[in-house]
C-alpha cells in the first residue's frame, strides 16, 4: 500500500476509536438513556480497544491500489469427474496447500483482497511460476478457514498501523511459513 494509504487508514482508525468512545459517553447520559428507553431501542457499548473489529470495519469498504504483493494462499484443489448414461459430473476435492495433488490453487492479496487463481496445466498463470515469482504464505496448510487469510491480514495491517509497513511485512514473513 502507498504511505499516502496508509496515513488515510491511520487516521480514519483514529477517527473510529473517537467516534466508538464518544458514543459509549453519550450512552451514560440520562437523557440519552431516557430516550433510548422511551423508544425501546437496543444498544450497546462499542469497545474502542477492539482493534480488530475496527479494522474490519473500515478494511471492508477501504480500497488499497497498490500492494506489497504478499499473497496468502487460500485453496488448493483437484477437479475429477463422473460419467452416467449421458451426464457428465463434475466435483472439486479439496487437497493440503502443499500437496502435489493440487491441480489449481487460489491465492489471495493480503492487503487487497485481490484472489488470483493458478492451474498445474492448461492456463495461465501456472502455480509453479507464480509461486516463484510471489511471496505466498501457507499459514496452516489447510483450505479450512481460508488457510487463515484473516489472521494474516490482521497482523500486517496492525503492524502497519502502529510500527509501518516494513516491519509489518518483515513480521508476517517471519511468522509465518512460505510456500
Amino acid at each position: 500500500m502507498q504511505k499516502v494509504e496508509l496515513i488515510k487508514l491511520r487516521k480514519l482508525v483514529e477517527k473510529e476509536i473517537k467516534r466508538r468512545k464518544r458514543i459509549n459517553e453519550l450512552l451514560t447520559n440520562e437523557l440519552v438513556k431516557e430516550y433510548i428507553e422511551l423508544n425501546n431501542l437496543k444498544v450497546k457499548n462499542l469497545d474502542s480497544n477492539n482493534i480488530r473489529e475496527i479494522l474490519e470495519q473500515i478494511l471492508s469498504s477501504y480500497e488499497i491500489k497498490e500492494s506489497n504483493g504478499i499473497y496468502v494462499c487460500t485453496r488448493a484443489y483437484y477437479v475429477y469427474w463422473n460419467v452416467c448414461y449421458e451426464d457428465t459430473n463434475y466435483y472439486s476435492k479439496e487437497v493440503a496447500i502443499n500437496s502435489p495433488n493440487a491441480e489449481h490453487k487460489i491465492y489471495t492479496d493480503i492487503e487487497t483482497g485481490k484472489r488470483i487463481k493458478a492451474n498445474r496445466e492448461d492456463n495461465e498463470p501456472f502455480i509453479k511460476d507464480f509461486e516463484q515469482s510471489n511471496i505466498v504464505l501457507n499459514p496452516s496448510n489447510t483450505c479450512k478457514n481460508d488457510n487463515n487469510y484473516d489472521e494474516v491480514k490482521f497482523d500486517f495491517f496492525n503492524t502497519a498501523l502502529k510500527e509501518g509497513q516494513a516491519k509489518a511485512k518483515k513480521l508476517v514473513l517471519a511468522k509465518y511459513p512460505r510456500i
